[in-house]
C-alpha cells in the first residue's frame, strides 16, 4: 500500500515538474507570437500612412504645376479636363484604399 502511494506521488511529482516548464514554454511562445504579430501590424499601418502621404504629395505637386500653367495661360481646355479626370480617379482610388484599410482593422 505504501509503495503504491509512493509510486503515485512520484508520478504526480514528475507530472508537476514536467507540466510547469511545458506550460511556461507554451506561454512564452504565445507571448512572442503576440508581440510578433503586433509589431507586424504596426509596421503595416506605418507603411500605409507613408504611402498615403506620398500619394497626397504627388497630387499636390501636380496641382501646383497646374496652377503655374493656369497662371501662365498655357493650358488647353482638353488638358485641364484630362488632368481633372486623372485627379478625380486617383482620389477615388485613395478613398477606396482607405475605406478598405478601415474595414480590415
Amino acid at each position: 500500500m505504501i509503495s503504491g502511494m509512493k509510486s503515485e506521488s512520484s508520478r504526480s511529482l514528475l507530472l508537476a515538474l514536467l507540466s510547469k516548464p511545458l506550460f511556461s514554454f507554451v506561454m512564452a511562445l504565445l507571448g512572442m507570437s503576440a508581440a510578433y504579430f503586433t509589431t507586424i501590424g504596426n509596421i503595416k499601418v506605418a507603411l500605409a500612412e507613408k504611402a498615403e502621404i506620398v500619394l497626397v504629395e504627388a497630387i499636390d505637386k501636380r496641382l501646383q504645376r497646374l496652377e503655374v500653367l493656369l497662371a501662365e495661360g498655357t493650358i488647353r481646355k482638353d488638358e485641364f479636363y484630362q488632368f481633372k479626370t486623372d485627379v478625380t480617379a486617383r482620389l477615388a482610388r485613395i478613398e477606396f484604399y482607405l475605406s478598405e484599410q478601415r474595414r480590415e482593422r
